[in-house]
């Protein structure tokens, strides 16, 4: 379990990351379309949670061979509860981008 700065630390980083990369699983579209979330809405949402949101990590991607650690979070939008898996950020050709596993309802 992380400490208060080091939350910080880490929504800092997603807040000012270049881009958001969003995996299209069937989990996040059906969310997103489910409760009427536009991408715009989805990256809005990401980069401004907030420490209050936090609900574990960091911790090791299960597969060894991706690198950085995940970040979970939990976030009411809509009356839904959210759970929202992010990356720490990589640098790629010199742009900072923060990846997004999951960002559905919580019990799908």
């Amino acid at each position: 379990m992380a400490d208060h700065s080091e939350i910080k630390l880490f929504l800092h980083s997603v807040k000012y990351a270049d881009f958001i990369d969003f995996v299209p699983t069937e989990k996040n579209r059906q969310t997103r379309f489910l409760i009427g979330m536009t991408t715009y809405d989805q990256e809005d949402m990401v980069r401004n949670l907030s420490i209050d949101d936090y609900y574990s990590g960091p911790e090791k991607d299960r597969d060894p061979s991706r690198l950085g650690m995940l970040w979970m979070f939990k976030h009411t939008y809509r009356g839904h509860e959210l759970y929202i898996k992010l990356k720490e950020v990589q640098i790629v050709e010199g742009n900072s981008i923060v990846k997004c596993l999951s960002c559905h309802i919580d019990y799908i």
